[in-house]
């Protein structure tokens, strides 16, 4: 079973509804723009995936999240790494970096390791945060409106990431 259908397959398994409808789209946005997607076999489960967007695990855009149980209050969520810049043309629409902005997350010491990978201060758009951790934006069970701006910023970041022209 190819990566892709087994993240379609946790999906089916944890998500419902319109949740479900509109991870379906973002699945089907990545095949269509040809997104690498890499699975941590390390997480798995029949209720989680996890793994990379666009490029392998620890060399990526960001990280996908599809969890389900008490633990995970949040079904699915999507971590974007890739937001050490400025103000390059790559978020150049108001709009796009108030997102950006309203999605940052700070540093919660998730695991063992915190000291080396998050806590750190960091400019994003010319705004300055503090303790923010290695994957700068975390999007929480994303709706239309939202996953329409994450796909907008992932195209900009796979095409910096590439070098190639997405449209």
């Amino acid at each position: 079973m190819s990566e892709m259908q087994l993240l379609e397959n946790t999906m089916n398994i944890v998500l419902s509804g319109n949740t479900l409808k509109n991870a379906l789209d973002f699945t089907a946005f990545l095949r269509e723009h040809r997104f690498q997607i890499e699975y941590n076999p390390n997480e798995e489960s029949e209720n989680k995936w996890t793994g990379a967007i666009g490029g392998v695990v620890g060399d990526s855009i960001g990280y996908l999240y599809i969890c389900s149980g008490t633990n995970f209050p949040n079904p699915w969520s999507i971590w974007l790494n890739e937001l050490e810049y400025s103000n390059e043309g790559l978020a150049d629409d108001d709009e796009l970096n108030h997102f950006i902005w309203e999605n940052i997350n700070p540093c919660g010491k998730c695991n063992s390791n915190w000291e080396k990978c998050g806590g750190v201060e960091k400019t994003i758009l010319g705004k300055k945060f503090d303790r923010l951790c290695h994957s700068p934006m975390i999007i929480y069970t994303p709706d239309t409106h939202k996953l329409d701006k994450v796909k907008k910023l992932m195209l900009k970041l796979k095409q910096k990431k590439d070098g190639v022209q997405y449209t």
